[in-house]
């Protein structure tokens, strides 16, 4: 007798339910997909116990018929797709025909629907099973009610978290979908409260403040560019608000909500050296991409895809969002005040508020002054030519560096730090500055590492890697799965100024070096170097010139404790002002903060805080 057997429909319907329905988030994701597909401009949302006990979506979309309403039900019933044509030219969220068989086999679900504001159509469906279907008074536009969600499925009931944390899994998709159709207005009700709204006015600012409140919303960047065969919009937080994961960089292509790792990593190394270590931007990627280039049906969320020539887009991704934080230049500031507001929002726990003269779009009202000044440069003493004692010591050919560095480097004229007057030292550690706009605070060491960091960086980019061989050859031995790596990867080696010769089966000798490292006589930046490459299972040219500078520049920097002369003071603003990010650290934390007067008039009461 044959042991295989064709499924009864029912059980497939679990099945897929199983996919596609996993908790009250997965069935809102569905519903709302199905509105916006409809053309919905307004989709109100109504929960109770955090959607497990009723979910109600109400929309003004298209409506159904009776016979659609009847066929909806059917499971792989769509009107999205028709043929194999359709499916590599997806347009809409949906067009898998799952959603709403897979939810009614899990709950009791009832759909109404008109679409003429006249006569509409109801159908109720029981666990899987029709119960009755009437014509019904109805708006033009369509209603689904789903109530008592997997009590037909224990098993499954018992694994929903609290209603506050499916509600919160619901709340993180509405702002998805909210950022990827601002043009539509949300409503949102739990337990008969409104406790979410947007107002459609598909307006970049005010959506920021939707969703992330009006302080984030007033740090807002922005850029556009179109490359072949898509196009990107970038809205992104400035890097003084940051969050601790990689949850609120947000991916939307063509309108639909998305997940992407190497998108994801494009973004996080546009934003190096820019945020603190282990700290994350916030920010939405809108990609318009040709149908043709993506692949939508990888998984049935429909959260996931594929695009064609994925490295190229995230190349030239981070190197946008470079550019884009390089045009908005920040002076850091430290308000009090908005810091203790920031922690009532729980937007991040460490806030330094930037000022920016090109932020113009105030949704405040209120005017924000300018603190960047198109100013000379002026100096408290004249410094003579003569190398200053904080400058780390060259360590290549200072004709090759040189003459490198002026080909490839530009020098900015205008100030992006304004004239500050030197005050003094304290600590040994921070210089204090003071201009008619405040008191400024500059951190020696971190000021120290920005500028070397972007020296040594300018050093290790060049593509013709000036390199000079061992009088004795250093051996180093390693594991036999670290050797098979290096003997795959010396090519790469040799194109960042190693020379390796292997000597046993797990013995290499490095024979020739970059001459940035000759005059350190260190083994240690060799093994950093080797240990760095081989832990990450490959060499990323760009990630281990930016990971091995951050080295260097550390080390070479001057440390805290340690006091310097007025001509290095001078001569460390100059030279960091000279650099594209004068205001982090190459781990991100900040070279320079700010007190405004008003804010120190605070302090002492000479003027009262509102």
């Amino acid at each position: 007798m044959g042991k295989i057997i064709k499924m009864s429909p029912k059980l497939a319907n679990l099945i897929a339910a199983g996919e596609v329905v996993e908790r009250p988030s997965s069935v809102v994701k569905e519903l709302v997909e199905n509105s916006i597909d409809a053309h919905s401009k307004m989709i109100k949302l109504f929960l109770k116990n955090g959607g497990i006990d009723e979910i109600i979506l109400t929309d003004d979309g298209d409506g159904m018929d009776k016979d659609d309403v009847e066929a909806a039900f059917f499971p792989h019933a769509t009107s999205k797709i028709k043929n194999e044509f359709d499916l590599q030219r997806i347009k809409t969220l949906g067009f898998r025909g799952e959603a709403i068989a897979s939810i009614a086999e899990v709950s009791n679900m009832t759909i109404k629907s008109s679409t003429d504001g006249n006569i509409g159509y109801m159908v109720n469906y029981k666990y899987g099973i029709r119960k009755e279907g009437n014509i019904t008074n109805h708006n033009k536009g369509t209603t689904i009610i789903v109530n008592n969600l997997f009590y037909n499925t224990p098993a499954r009931l018992k694994y929903l978290k609290a209603a506050n944390k499916e509600l919160s899994s619901i709340m993180f998709f509405i702002d998805r979908i909210a950022m990827a159709h601002p043009d539509i207005k949300f409503s949102i009700y739990s337990e008969d409260k409104l406790i979410f709204q947007t107002t459609g006015q598909n307006d970049d600012t005010t959506l920021m403040a939707e969703v992330y409140g009006v302080d984030v919303a007033k740090k807002l960047m922005t850029k556009t560019y179109v490359a072949d065969g898509y196009k990107v919009k970038l809205l992104f937080a400035k890097p003084e608000v940051y969050r601790s994961n990689k949850l609120e960089i947000t991916m939307i292509c063509n309108g639909r909500y998305v997940k992407n790792y190497n998108i994801s990593k494009a973004v996080i190394e546009g934003f190096n050296t820019y945020i603190p270590i282990n700290k994350y931007p916030i920010g939405i990627l809108y990609f318009e991409i040709d149908p043709l280039l993506i692949d939508v049906n990888v998984h049935p969320t429909k959260t996931e895809i594929k695009i064609a020539n994925e490295e190229e887009i995230c190349t030239l991704l981070t190197k946008n969002i470079k550019e884009m934080l390089e045009e908005y230049r920040h002076i850091p500031k430290r308000n009090l005040e908005e810091k203790i507001a920031y922690k009532k929002e729980s937007i991040f726990s460490d806030s330094f508020l930037y000022e920016d003269a090109s932020y113009i779009n105030d949704i405040t009202n209120k005017d924000i002054k300018p603190i960047v000044e198109n100013k000379e440069i002026e100096t408290i003493v004249e410094v003579k030519e003569a190398k200053p004692k904080i400058e780390a010591k060259p360590t290549i050919d200072e004709k090759t560096t040189m003459d490198y560095i002026k080909e490839n480097t530009k020098i900015s004229i205008e100030r992006k730090i304004p004239y500050m007057e030197y005050v003094a030292e304290i600590f040994g550690t921070y210089l204090i500055f003071q201009n008619e706009d405040g008191m400024y605070l500059v951190d020696q060491h971190a000021a120290a590492e920005r500028v070397n960091y972007e020296y040594y960086y300018g050093i290790l980019s060049n593509p013709n890697q000036p390199k000079t061989d061992m009088l004795i050859p250093t051996i180093l031995t390693f594991s036999k799965s670290e050797a098979l790596f290096i003997l795959d990867n010396l090519d790469k080696f040799e194109e960042i100024g190693f020379h390796l010769e292997q000597m046993g089966p797990t013995e290499f000798a490095i024979r020739t070096i970059p001459l940035w490292v000759k005059d350190s006589n260190s083994t240690d930046i060799i093994y950093d170097i080797l240990e760095l490459m081989i832990n990450n299972k490959k060499i990323d040219i760009m990630q281990f010139r930016d990971e091995i500078t951050k080295q260097i520049s550390c080390k070479a920097s001057i440390k805290a404790n340690h006091r310097i002369s007025i001509e290095e003071v001078n001569t460390l603003i100059n030279r960091l002002n000279e650099c594209k990010n004068p205001f982090t650290c190459p781990h991100g934390r900040p070279t320079i903060i700010k007190l405004t007067v008003s804010d120190i008039e605070k302090m002492f009461e000479r003027i009262q805080s509102k």
